[in-house]
């Protein structure tokens, strides 16, 4: 079973787009982000078979991250084997953030704080009907300040969420 990419194989190994490829980058169907982490995965998946399983949806580019929605094998493939992960930031020169392919706002922000459990997530709506997503995190496992702000600006650029995250005992001061 090929590795399965937004663009043709043969495209991401040559470097080259086809006509059929360029059109749909140029309509907006797929983007650089699309194109640079395609080849990427051709190139690794030649010494790594593991990734020939695997089927990259989409990749979007946040801030020089890049964001990859993979289906539900390609998730476990990753995390199940990190040093693919690792081989793919060095190759893409950046840092990769692994998604699976869901409608799940809630799945998608799990697969975002992995491996941090994400306790809960709730919908707050502001005064002026602006709506602000909330996560909480449990509080000795709460990621860098760097970490989450990267995972805001992330979430706001693919999603269009505003995300505020919390740790569990600030969360429960709150309530009392």
């Amino acid at each position: 079973m090929p590795l399965k990419i937004p663009i043709c194989n043969f495209d991401a190994k040559t470097g080259i787009l086809c006509t059929r490829c360029e059109q749909k980058l140029k309509s907006g169907q797929i983007t650089e982000a699309d194109v640079s982490v395609s080849r990427a995965l051709v190139q690794l998946a030649e010494t790594n078979q593991e990734l020939n399983k695997i089927s990259l949806l989409k990749s979007y580019a946040v801030d020089g991250d890049y964001v990859l929605e993979v289906d539900q094998h390609g998730l476990a493939t990753f995390r199940n084997n990190e040093k693919l992960k690792t081989m793919l930031e060095e190759k893409l020169s950046a840092r990769v953030w692994i998604v699976s392919s869901s409608n799940s706002e809630r799945r998608y922000l799990e697969d975002l704080f992995f491996p941090t459990r994400v306790l809960a997530v709730n919908t707050v709506w502001l005064p002026d009907g602006a709506k602000l997503t909330k996560v909480i995190v449990p509080f000795r496992k709460m990621r860098n300040t760097n970490d989450i702000e990267r995972i805001k600006r992330i979430v706001r650029e693919t999603r269009g969420i505003e995300l505020m995250v919390e740790n569990e005992r600030d969360a429960r001061f709150r309530r009392s």
